[in-house]
């Protein structure tokens, strides 16, 4: 019985962070707008721009850099605003730099391409950048 009562806390502390989170970024009037007829924008390569840079990385320096992205129709990415700070500006402009060199598949209302915000999350972190190969600017 302390189990399922435990659970249930910890999905309804879940739920309110979810959405705290998704009011907070917009996105519930994001996923309104974007219905069964209606597609979000995709990434058009697994290939990140964003480059670790190694004395950074071998000095622990790690951090998440929240970024507001606009998708044009075509599926480039014309503007770039920091959401949020890592806290390091040279992480924070590595995040902004790279965001501009995205390319996306557009998002879709019916069959044609439509222009969107969207959040980009960008994590710097030591151990994602180890088992993703040796990849980091010198």
């Amino acid at each position: 019985m302390k189990r399922l009562v435990m659970l249930g806390l910890v999905l309804a502390t879940a739920a309110v962070a979810y959405a705290a989170a998704g009011e907070r970024l917009g996105l519930d009037a994001l996923l309104k707008r974007f219905r069964s007829s209606q597609r979000l924008p995709a990434l058009r390569s697994a290939q990140l721009p964003f480059r670790y840079p190694v004395r950074l990385w071998r000095n622990a320096v790690e951090g998440e850099v929240l970024l507001r992205i606009h998708i044009t129709e075509a599926g480039t990415v014309d503007s770039v605003e920091l959401e949020r700070s890592c806290g390091h500006a040279e992480l924070d402009s590595i995040a902004l730099r790279g965001a501009t060199r995205l390319t996306y598949y557009p998002a879709l209302h019916g069959e044609e391409a439509v222009a969107v915000w969207a959040v980009l999350p960008v994590r710097f972190q030591r151990h994602a950048a180890a088992t993703a190969g040796e990849d980091r600017e010198r």
